[in-house]
């Protein structure tokens, strides 16, 4: 089921869903299945390997768009997230399937459960197709950028290291850069008869990135190490307001600007916004993070 959905996404199993089905007038559900090897996981992370919460985002946001243009709803998409909250990582091995239901179609209901429990729920929002190049950036003074901080910090591995340098103002805030090229993994299917909306850097990258950048940012707070020292990971709880104003091309930079909005011993709240050029493409109202034990993850995969 490829070709009903767009060909640039990080991996082809997060692109083209397995099966579909519609149970009720506005009600459709989505499976995926993840191979011990798929390459969703690659880089994410390389001991302990869990599907990105970002490509969950990116799955429902292609589902929705697919249930949407099946409904004869063709001039709408989804153009920002309500809330998404995750529950359980999807691990390699696993099948997902995604609920997706509407009675108002600017809260759209998305479920992604798999055998054995819930993985995430939440509320899209939809609109007309965006088509203008985002709002202006609000502007920020210039801080010191550090090439090596994202190496040193994220455990993050290839293809899926998307910070290619920072700026730290003490621990409140962060302005991450992440310059977008052809020869990346997600382009990889790009030919010459694309357009620029087909061409348009990934939704899971771009908030995975901004992600990323606000990982750096809650370094300087301790979660990447507990109390005793052991080794910890920064993962996101929940994705509360992500706003689509614009999109990100080839050749572009995205500066992501993140602000610590409080902070406790083990979670965190942050908001930003990233632009291209002076013009804001996308707002994050506030993302939910917390430090977790890396054996944690080790542990939950070993009772798959």
């Amino acid at each position: 089921m490829d070709d009903i959905l767009p060909p640039l996404i990080m991996a082809r199993s997060v692109r083209g869903f397995s099966d579909c089905r519609r149970p009720g007038l506005r009600e459709w559900e989505f499976d995926w299945r993840f191979a011990d090897d798929d390459d969703s996981f690659q880089g994410h992370f390389p001991t302990y390997p869990i599907l990105p919460g970002a490509f969950l985002l990116e799955m429902a946001q292609h589902a929705a768009n697919h249930a949407l243009a099946q409904s004869g709803q063709t001039g709408r998409r989804v153009t920002s997230v309500t809330r998404l909250r995750f529950q359980n990582p999807v691990l390699p091995g696993d099948t997902c399937t995604l609920q997706v239901a509407w009675d108002d179609l600017d809260a759209v209901q998305i479920r992604f459960t798999k055998p054995g429990g819930a993985v995430a729920h939440g509320i899209l929002g939809t609109g007309p197709v965006p088509r203008h190049a985002g709002a202006p950036e609000v502007s920020a003074a210039e801080l010191p950028r550090d090439p090596t901080v994202a190496l040193k910090v994220l455990p993050h591995g290839h293809p899926m290291r998307l910070v290619d340098r920072v700026a730290l103002d003490g621990t409140a805030r962060a302005v991450a850069y992440k310059n977008i090229t052809l020869n990346e993994p997600c382009f990889s299917a790009a030919h010459r008869g694309m357009d620029e909306a087909q061409l348009a850097y990934p939704l899971a990258l771009l908030v995975e990135s901004f992600a990323q950048g606000a990982g750096l940012l809650l370094s300087r707070r301790g979660f990447f190490a507990d109390a005793g020292g052991a080794a910890s990971l920064t993962v996101f709880g929940e994705f509360r307001g992500i706003h689509l104003l614009g999109r990100a091309l080839p050749g572009d930079q995205l500066r992501h600007d993140v602000h610590l909005l409080e902070c406790g011993r083990n979670v965190a709240h942050l908001a930003g916004q990233t632009s291209v050029g002076g013009r804001t493409v996308a707002l994050f109202d506030d993302l939910m993070a917390f430090s977790i034990g890396a054996t944690t993850l080790g542990a939950a995969g070993g009772q798959r």
